[in-house]
């Protein structure tokens, strides 16, 4: 068993990035740029795993062509100077707008973040703002 990520980034205007900038601006963090990326992970057999990478790009849920960006990552965990946030208590699924997924035997989903900072450390920067709004304890959890 494998575990494959993929990150579906927006290729149009991010208007959930540029809000979350705007706010962390108004809190006073030194913000230069904020990226947002959903984040889909799937526990797949090996032997599934090339037909998933094929699939995943016809699933109009996830990735529309016109306006995003499919990236496999390189593993199941965020980049350096990036966190995920996900769902505390996320429901064990293994399906995607009702499709059953080959091999698939978990589907868990996380919201990427990553922080350029002005003249200041941007993993400081992004810590604070993951703690003082990018992230709600009561429900979701942070990934590093």
């Amino acid at each position: 068993m494998a575990t494959l990520a993929f990150a579906v980034v927006l290729t149009i205007p991010d208007n959930e990035a540029f809000t979350a900038y705007e706010a962390l601006a108004r809190m006073g963090l030194p913000i230069e740029a904020i990226e947002r990326a959903d984040i889909w992970r799937f526990e797949v057999d090996a032997a599934h795993a090339d037909t998933l990478r094929r699939e995943l790009a016809t699933i109009e849920t996830i990735f529309n062509p016109n306006k995003h960006r499919l990236e496999e990552r390189d593993g199941d965990a965020p980049a350096p100077g990036e966190v995920w946030v996900a769902p505390r208590d996320e429901a064990r699924t293994t399906t995607v707008a009702g499709r059953t997924l080959p091999g698939v035997s978990a589907i868990r989903r996380a919201t990427a973040w990553r922080v350029r900072a002005t003249g200041a450390d941007s993993d400081a920067v992004l810590d604070r703002a993951v703690t003082e709004f990018l992230c709600n304890p009561a429900f979701q959890k942070v990934l590093r």
